[in-house]
């Protein structure tokens, strides 16, 4: 599925419903991925968007605004926001403009850097195990697309559980697409799939590239609805609300004046979206608000 400085890299299927990495790239190696400069061009997007993170800096900042003014409404108001994987800071930037107060913690050196030269920012750079932060400092904690890139995801969810204040709010985002039944389909049924209709952009995000060789692999697990779920309550986590959603990929949303093909490859993901946000089928992405119960510094 993935390759690495020469090293392949395959995907495993737990009894459990954890996919995950083989083998599993070493402490060195998953340093080096993240400091390359073409993952923020393209393995941070998955290649669903069409330029990289840093080119859509004011785009991000505003969509991020905007995200965060509707956090505050679930959370019941701003208060103080840890975001764990800040990247270059845009939605801390966002979360800030909508009233938070605002920390993050980046495992990029570079991305750390860049967020607090260009935007002023307060952001830990490297593992939040090592953030000087204080148990009980945040009433928010923000993941998103990160626990699929954690070795140990349930010791970065006690671990923010710790810092968050009791009734505090998570919010985890992971994808769920390669750990799902569309894509377990696709993989028996890759022969009959139509690719020239399909294309190759769509092909690349789909990860069925003619190679076999879908990038690096920065995904070390994969989450579905029913593992992400268990693992927050194991951390000590109630769980809020749970949706599923399906990404648009840019290169078809984004064309002014759309073909036959690309109407129909819009309706079909306009369709899936509708029926993962509604709950009829299974999402490609989930997000899943969670709290720290209120009455207990860790749950049973």
């Amino acid at each position: 599925m993935y390759r690495f400085e020469g090293v392949l890299y395959g995907l495993v299927r737990c009894p459990c419903g954890f996919v995950y990495v083989d083998p599993r790239p070493d402490p060195d190696s998953i340093g080096r991925m993240y400091d390359d400069p073409g993952y923020y061009l393209s393995g941070y997007t998955l290649g669903v968007e069409t330029r990289g993170y840093f080119e859509r800096k004011d785009e991000l900042i505003a969509h991020y605004e905007t995200v965060a003014r509707d956090l505050a409404r679930e959370t019941g108001a701003p208060g103080d926001l840890l975001e764990l994987g800040s990247a270059g800071g845009f939605f801390l930037e966002g979360a800030r403009r909508a009233g938070f107060r605002v920390r993050g913690v980046e495992i990029s050196p570079q991305a750390a850097e860049s967020s607090r030269r260009d935007l002023g920012l307060d952001v830990h750079s490297g593992l939040l195990e090592n953030a000087p932060f204080e148990p009980r400092t945040f009433d928010v904690a923000y993941a998103d697309n990160v626990l699929e890139h954690t070795t140990a995801p349930e010791g970065v969810l006690r671990k923010l559980l710790d810092l968050l204040r009791p009734g505090g709010h998570l919010v985890v985002i992971v994808p769920t697409y390669v750990n799902s039944p569309y894509f377990r389909l696709m993989l028996l049924l890759q022969r009959l799939l139509p690719k020239r209709f399909l294309g190759e952009p769509l092909l690349k995000i789909l990860k069925f590239v003619p190679d076999g060789d879908s990038g690096a692999p920065y995904h070390l697990l994969e989450f579905d609805r029913r593992t992400v779920v268990a693992l927050l309550r194991r951390a000590g986590f109630e769980i809020v609300h749970v949706q599923a959603s399906l990404p648009l990929p840019a290169h078809l949303f984004e064309v002014a004046s759309p073909g036959l093909r690309v109407r129909i490859l819009r309706g079909v993901f306009r369709a899936l979206d509708f029926g993962m946000r509604a709950g009829i089928l299974p999402g490609a992405r989930t997000r899943v608000l969670a709290r720290r119960p209120a009455a207990a510094s860790r749950a049973a």
